[in-house]
């Protein structure tokens, strides 16, 4: 692939997964298009491992069973879809309704995988994580969600950790993700994995 093509699938896979933030309200689709609106957070992975990783495994280990995270199929796009429709409405942040079409079309990317959280075997909820096309040691945690009824449960923390294993097993050196700025719980999240901010996106999608 040469590099305008490589150049043009980020270009287009940016827009897919921007996409979900689009509100139908006028002037709010370009706000989530511009990069000045979005935090860059990164963690190392040996930092991870010193710290986070033990975190995670700790609180996993002394809280709810019945939580199993499994890699999703492509008859799991309408019940991800159902998911991110569900956690948004119940947030105060502009969004729209978004179709399946949507996800599949980031599903199908080579570069992407969604993770499902099940609760008793309910799904509630999702991870979408993405290697960084220019850089195949960068991993990207490009969105989480959770049902309203079971968020502040600690199911981000089942879906960080398996995440964490999915991309240490990839060989991923350096984990990255992008924040809306106005997404305060995202963010303040995302920083008690043990993630920093950093100066320049180096092509990061996201959901949140």
């Amino acid at each position: 692939m040469s590099e305008e093509d490589l150049e043009s699938k980020i270009s287009i896979l940016r827009k897919r997964v921007r996409g979900l933030f689009s509100s139908i309200q006028k002037g709010l689709t370009d706000i989530y298009q511009e990069d000045e609106n979005y935090i860059k957070l990164g963690l190392s992975i040996s930092k991870a491992q010193d710290h986070t990783v033990e975190k995670l495994e700790t609180y996993v280990k002394s809280h709810q069973k019945g939580v199993k995270i499994r890699e999703a199929k492509k008859d799991d796009i309408a019940k991800i879809n159902q998911i991110y429709n569900e956690s948004w409405n119940a947030s105060n942040l502009p969004m729209k309704e978004v179709t399946e079409d949507l996800f599949m079309e980031i599903f199908e990317d080579d570069d992407t995988k969604f993770l499902i959280a099940q609760l008793d075997s309910e799904d509630v909820g999702f991870i979408l994580l993405e290697f960084n096309k220019l850089n195949k040691e960068i991993g990207l945690i490009s969105g989480l969600g959770v049902v309203p009824e079971h968020q502040g449960r600690g199911l981000g923390k089942y879906l960080a950790l398996e995440a964490w294993n999915f991309f240490k097993d990839k060989g991923i050196k350096e984990l990255r993700c992008e924040v809306y700025k106005g997404n305060k719980v995202a963010i303040n999240f995302i920083k008690s994995l043990g993630f920093v901010e950093y100066g320049t996106s180096d092509e990061i999608f996201t959901l949140k």
